[in-house]
């Protein structure tokens, strides 16, 4: 499976529904890859725009784990302006929704002023000497084994840092592309209050947003990502990352609700 618009073609019509197969190997914990089910839901998302129109944001909400096999989607048209579409969406397995979503297409305002994004942290690195998230069957989420990441301050998951933040890079070890691969980049990395802990605890996503800034035209380099927790609370913690693309474009940024069993 690619990650990238190929995810469109993966939605096959039958019976008055959009049917999705999803496939086995990208589990997190109990459920699916969460990037892959936003993305799955985008994918579908884009037969009800107008192709000059992208992606800017979506807000999804993980409801119940998405399991491999075969579920059902839908895409609604809330409202179509002249420029901008928002969308609902959901995705079904076993008569029950496991992820809904609120998305917004626009098309690229002509004559708009140009905003300039925060920069990066310094990529003066040689990545390929940075410590890599290794995968380890049983013990890291099985969708690791498709991508790399690496840390340039801070440390994986359960490590005892001082600090609930981190910057590294990261990238899909398969070709990938289109909105849907930055989904997939976006959504890579564990929260940023695991690397405090010290001994394993689980992590399960409530709620996360993502605005997409640019689509890269090559997914083959390292992207560099710099993700922090905001706060955390009564086993509830808000994190925040960025993404660059090598050249130091802003690529997208991210947030989650994540519920820590801690």
């Amino acid at each position: 499976m690619r990650f990238d618009a190929s995810l469109r073609e993966r939605w096959v019509e039958a019976d008055g529904a959009s049917h999705f197969d999803m496939p086995t190997d990208w589990m997190q914990g109990r459920s699916v890859f969460g990037g892959l089910s936003a993305a799955a839901l985008v994918a579908l998302a884009h037969r009800g725009v107008p192709p000059e129109r992208v992606l800017r944001t979506i807000s999804v909400q993980l409801l119940r784990p998405t399991v491999p096999g075969p579920l059902t989607g839908s895409a609604r048209v809330v409202r179509e302006g002249r420029s901008t579409s928002f969308l609902e969406g959901a995705l079904v397995q076993a008569g029950a929704d496991t992820a809904r979503a609120s998305m917004v297409f626009a098309a690229p305002r002509q004559g708009a002023s140009k905003v300039i994004g925060a920069a990066p942290f310094s990529t003066e690195r040689d990545v390929e000497t940075l410590p890599e998230l290794p995968y380890l069957p049983g013990v890291t989420p099985e969708f690791t084994k498709h991508i790399a990441l690496r840390w340039a301050s801070g440390g994986p998951p359960f490590s005892g840092t001082a600090e609930a933040r981190f910057d590294g890079y990261c990238r899909f070890r398969a070709a990938a592309g289109d909105v849907e691969g930055v989904l997939g980049l976006l959504d890579m990395w564990p929260c940023p209050s695991l690397s405090v802990l010290t001994t394993p605890s689980f992590a399960s996503t409530v709620t996360w947003t993502a605005h997409v800034f640019a689509v890269p035209a090559s997914f083959e380099q390292w992207f560099s990502f710099s993700y922090e927790t905001v706060a955390g609370k009564d086993g509830f913690h808000t994190a925040m990352g960025r993404l660059h693309s090598a050249d130091g474009t802003l690529v997208g940024f991210t947030e989650q609700l994540v519920a820590l069993f801690d």
